[in-house]
């Protein structure tokens, strides 16, 4: 339930990199805590529960452990670590699926930005109104209207150009990361953004015809 849960729920990565269970999570996100809360409650009970059974078993009358017994306890035991342990990269790879079926959405973005990018404030037809950073020599597009890849979930704020490649930041619910363009000579990596911004590249992801999730540390 909660590996599903964390693949197909676009606001459970933010919620999994927030602290869990403080006030402020609670209120922004009540539905979503007391979900995990009851998760918690079950897996703790139903491992408790198991030991029990086992112990319970295996008492020094019989002088005998089912093999079989213990080893799905370990099992069980060991799968849970692992889950907590590797949610937050399920949840990735479940936006990074998100996203692959978002490409033509992005492509229509950033296909006039490839042809002729802007030297100066204007508005395009796709992307609306924008300021361009720094003056003179532009790698920065700032927009006013944040246009829409999903409808109601992820919106561009803004729009780097690095090398040849073409960062969007994306926004919304299913936001908080990065979609790019790269040329075939270029791959996603650390940068200085146009308002001389740092971003440090934590990990990014292919989502075809050239274009990546990336993650920047925050």
């Amino acid at each position: 339930m909660l590996a599903i849960w964390a693949a197909v729920d676009p606001s459970f990565g933010s919620l999994v990199r927030s602290e869990w269970f403080s006030v402020s999570c609670i209120q922004a996100n009540p539905v979503r805590s007391v979900g995990i809360g009851l998760i918690a409650i079950l897996a703790v009970g139903s491992l408790l529960g198991l030991l029990v059974q086992f112990f319970a078993r295996s008492s020094p009358a019989t002088q005998h452990r089912s093999l079989a017994q213990l080893l799905a306890v370990v099992t069980l035991a060991g799968f849970w670590f692992a889950l907590a342990t590797h949610v937050d990269s399920i949840a990735w790879q479940g936006k990074r699926a998100r996203f692959a079926l978002r490409v033509e959405g992005l492509e229509r973005i950033v296909a006039p930005l490839r042809e002729e990018w802007p030297e100066r404030d204007g508005e395009l037809p796709v992307i609306g109104p924008f300021m361009a950073y720094p003056f003179g020599r532009p790698t920065t597009l700032v927009l006013l209207q944040a246009p829409s890849v999903a409808q109601q979930s992820v919106y561009v704020s803004a729009i780097e150009l690095q090398d040849g490649a073409i960062k969007l930041q994306l926004t919304g619910t299913d936001g908080g990361d990065w979609a790019e363009w790269h040329p075939p000579s270029s791959q996603p990596a650390s940068f200085v953004g146009g308002l001389s911004d740092p971003h440090e590249m934590e990990t990014a992801t292919p989502i075809g015809r050239g274009w990546y999730l990336v993650r920047y540390q925050s």
